[in-house]
């Protein structure tokens, strides 16, 4: 089976110790691509570079995360446009609404550069990565992105024009994502006890709108939680999503990785 990690930070400081030695067993795994997000800008051309040093198997998406949308000025404006033309940038991304981190950022400042975002990829014509968290059981932050991508969003005319990355909400959530024409992105919060209600979501969707991910190094599935993640897991979260949707784990190899192709234009 190969699978594809199609959200992972591979350069964060987690794996500053051990990072070549980590990609090696992702590779032994079963994973055999993923795709690392540089959402700082500070990580952009680390996350292209990662891409020259292992060109078949990585991919980068680039942007601003919304717990520091305060650093997107137009220095960074620049140069983002700029690097999103480089042959390894899939998409733009993560980019969104954080209301879990409104002391970090101001929603202000989150929705002002979210509709930048979103102008940029109007105008590079290529597939975002969505970030939406809310704070509790305020979905205000899913209503709002909704909203505006409606306004503000051009969506290209592509099989996947987007994901909605780290899936956390409910089936109304979800059934606007896809709307959006919006893949879900699985991670290990899809294997936490808590969650039934974010597995019903995924059930009702359907295994053809999905794609796995990580979110390394964050977000371990159950069973090793409190370790650090990293793609080599996503042979294990893909299991317990078939279990869930009662179908082979093959198949769910074939169609997840299949779309993570589609959505990232991977060859």
């Amino acid at each position: 089976m190969n699978f594809i990690d199609s959200h992972a930070h591979i350069n964060d400081e987690a794996f500053n110790e051990d990072r070549d030695q980590v990609i090696s067993r992702v590779f032994e795994s079963g994973t055999y691509k993923f795709v690392e997000i540089a959402c700082e800008t500070h990580e952009w051309t680390p996350a292209l570079a990662l891409c020259e040093k292992y060109p078949s198997r990585l991919a980068a998406v680039l942007g601003v995360h919304p717990q520091v949308a305060q650093t997107y000025d137009d220095a960074a404006k620049a140069q983002l446009k700029e690097l999103l033309q480089n042959r390894h940038a899939a998409a733009l991304g993560e980019i969104g609404l954080d209301y879990a981190y409104l002391h970090a950022c101001p929603k202000e400042t989150q929705l002002k550069v979210f509709e930048e975002m979103l102008s940029l990829a109007n105008d590079i014509k290529k597939p975002i990565v969505l970030h939406i968290r809310r704070e509790e059981e305020n979905y205000e932050p899913y209503d709002t992105t909704f909203h505006m991508l409606k306004h503000n969003w051009q969506p290209i005319s592509a099989k996947f024009p987007g994901v909605l990355h780290c899936f956390s909400a409910r089936y109304e959530e979800a059934k606007q994502a896809l709307d959006h024409g919006l893949l879900l992105g699985i991670n290990g919060c899809f294997t936490y006890k808590k969650n039934e209600y974010i597995r019903e979501a995924v059930k009702k969707a359907g295994a053809d709108k999905l794609i796995l991910e990580t979110d390394c190094p964050y977000l371990s599935p159950q069973g090793k939680r409190g370790t650090r993640n990293d793609p080599s897991n996503i042979p294990l979260i893909a299991q317990w999503v078939a279990d869930y949707l009662d179908m082979p784990v093959e198949k769910l190899a074939e169609i997840t990785t299949q779309n993570a192709l589609d959505l990232y234009n991977l060859k």
